[in-house]
């Protein structure tokens, strides 16, 4: 009976990761399940930082009336835990079956586990390959449970997944960090903030606090220079970031700080809660020192020329060529585009050489363009149109981001506007343009790289499963297959997993030739693999195209298996048109029939009958 009930729990736990298209939320419900099969108070999974030295409660659930934790379970130093360490290599495992009656009162451990109200617990290691990443475990397990078969095997099933997670969130964090010199995730719910990089400057300033709102305000007050200190410091302040926040997901904040440098301070949301009120934000610092000192420069020699109508075409054009203004230094030339607009007349008062280049306008027509020759340049008209109606008026800086023609070139650039009052009353728009074109398409192969299985290249689950999951909800009723491979373990075992990897990609590469013109091609994990062709609802239609698809699995020829032939179990649903479809009931169906497939050697396929019509 045991046994038949942990056989039911793990493959509950294996359709919750094969069906869920969020990972974080399919590992959300296989942790319930652990808890449900130790009727445990919690169950948990605990991260190692990439300084090897800290710990994240990363994942948990908790039982009806039992208080989650996981917020006070952040940044934990790992040596807490030294004993577990030992038990992990020694034993592979960790029980505690009475805290009383085996912790040293005086520890570390004793004081972490009385304070949750932990009694007993039972942990398996999460390894990556040789490397120890974290644990799983459950908090007071009935008795009757304590066998850590369940966790041990969900451990290896989950472990790939949460790799992933961490190393693209790692690259997104490390691109990050190289624009500001300080960055934090807070948490304004729990009012609690995770340091990913600092300089020492700020480092030294930041109080020995859980609460990020003092440590932040600590931190300002030292870091800006006095007459800053009101708008730097009620940007920061995090008891009215909701408010601000309410409909955008940036704002920012320049300040001059006490060591004599421009800054400039950001917040980006990560993500918000079901009501829309914030939950993890980004906090980050940029030096701008450089480009700031710049814009005041230039913004004080347009007011000097322009008080003069004579000098425009002297000084001003002087400097943004690359010589200077009333004895200045020479600045370098190209780093930002440049355009001064008259706001009265539209007339470009200057546009420098770099902005020239960026839009790919000859500098001998310079004197001839207008400046509805420079917004033709732009893509988005309404943007522009946007932008133009709120130009007159501004009293912040106007930041945004636009895609601009360079002759056939798609260029993508960043905008900062200033209106500026001159002396003698004139008004002028002063835009600062820099060319984001390298980051853009950095974004974009992150993009690309978090949709697309790194082997195959076909759609991985995640982005697979909630292409297909829009298309079932906007009624694009078709074909759903899902297969994998036959005998796919003795391919690894016989031929060696390089032979095996290029099993997969040659099955994907027919996959592809079959039906990526008519539907949704991916790869679930492992050797399974699904897709879902939209309009292909008749019997013989499906048949077809599978007997195609069957014929190029027949052709693959790799010389290293002598022979040896690659087949696939298939199974399929066809979704009627005059039927509501969920991706979870329609993958039940198309697994259950592609098991029974097994039975038969070689390429087989069979469509789901149930009691009711697909």
């Amino acid at each position: 009976m045991e046994h038949e009930q942990f056989d039911e729990a793990l493959m509950q736990c294996i359709h919750t990761l094969r069906a869920g298209s969020d990972m974080d939320h399919a590992i959300q419900n296989l942790l319930e399940i652990i808890a449900e099969f130790h009727d445990a108070d919690r169950a948990y999974i605990f991260e190692f930082a990439e300084d090897e030295i800290h710990m994240d409660n990363t994942y948990e659930y908790c039982k009806a009336g039992i208080t989650p934790e996981k917020d006070m379970l952040q940044n934990l130093e790992i040596s807490t835990i030294d004993r577990w360490l030992v038990l992990f290599e020694e034993q592979g495992e960790v029980y505690l079956n009475s805290r009383d009656g085996e912790l040293d009162e005086n520890s570390e451990e004793y004081r972490l586990l009385k304070m949750q109200g932990v009694e007993s617990l039972m942990v398996a290691p999460l390894y990556s390959e040789t490397k120890l990443i974290g644990f799983i475990g459950v908090d007071n397990p009935n008795e009757n449970t304590y066998t850590l078969s369940l966790l041990r095997s969900v451990a290896s099933l989950i472990v790939n997944d949460i790799q992933k997670r961490i190393t693209l969130e790692q690259r997104v964090i490390n691109a990050l960090a190289r624009i500001y010199i300080s960055m934090y995730l807070v948490n304004i719910p729990a009012d609690t903030q995770k340091e990913f990089n600092s300089n020492s400057d700020v480092r030294k300033y930041v109080k020995q606090t859980e609460h990020a709102s003092e440590q932040m305000r600590t931190a300002m007050e030292h870091m800006t220079d006095a007459q800053y200190w009101g708008g730097t410091l009620a940007f920061s302040e995090l008891t009215t970031l909701n408010e601000r926040m309410k409909h955008c997901d940036y704002i920012s904040h320049e300040f001059y700080s006490s060591t004599d440098k421009w800054c400039r301070a950001n917040f980006i949301v990560v993500d918000r809660l079901e009501n829309g009120d914030l939950n993890n934000v980004i906090y980050g610092v940029q030096l701008i020192d450089d480009e700031k000192k710049k814009e005041l420069e230039y913004q004080a020699a347009l007011e000097h020329a322009l008080a003069n109508q004579n000098e425009i075409y002297g000084e001003l054009l002087q400097m943004q060529s690359g010589g200077g203004v009333g004895g200045r230094k020479k600045t370098k030339q190209g780093l930002f585009g440049v355009i001064a607009v008259e706001i009265k007349t539209n007339r470009i008062l200057v546009i420098n050489r770099a902005l020239l280049d960026m839009l790919g306008i000859d500098e001998t027509k310079k004197n001839q363009l207008t400046h509805e020759d420079f917004l033709s340049h732009f893509v988005d008209k309404k943007a522009m149109e946007k932008y133009l109606a709120v130009r007159d008026t501004l009293v912040e800086p106007y930041v945004r981001e636009y895609e601009v023609m360079r002759g056939d070139e798609h260029v993508f650039v960043l905008c900062h506007t200033k209106l500026i009052t001159l002396a003698n009353g004139d008004r002028v728009s002063l835009t600062s343009v820099m060319n984001i074109t390298e980051n853009k398409k950095f974004e974009q192969r992150l993009l690309v790289q978090s949709r697309m299985d790194a082997l195959t290249k076909i759609c991985n689950r995640g982005y697979g499963e909630a292409q297909i999951e829009k298309l079932l909800k906007a009624k694009k009723n078709g074909m759903f297959l899902l297969f994998d491979v036959d005998k796919f373990k003795h391919i690894n075992d016989t031929y060696g997993h390089s032979i095996g990897d290029e099993v997969l990609i040659q099955v994907a590469d027919a996959l592809k030739q079959t039906f990526e013109q008519a539907g949704v091609c991916m790869r679930l994990g492992g050797d399974e693999f699904a897709v879902y062709a939209p309009e292909i609802t008749e019997q013989m239609q499906a048949e077809t195209m599978i007997q195609a698809f069957f014929e190029r699995i027949r052709n693959i020829a790799i010389p290293q298996m002598e022979g040896d032939a690659i087949s696939v179990s298939l199974g399929a649903v066809l979704c009627a048109p005059d039927r509501e479809h969920v991706f979870e009931k329609v993958y039940q169906r198309a697994d259950a029939t592609m098991y029974t497939c097994k039975k038969v050697i070689g390429n087989s396929y069979d469509f789901y009958i149930g009691r009711n019509p697909a």
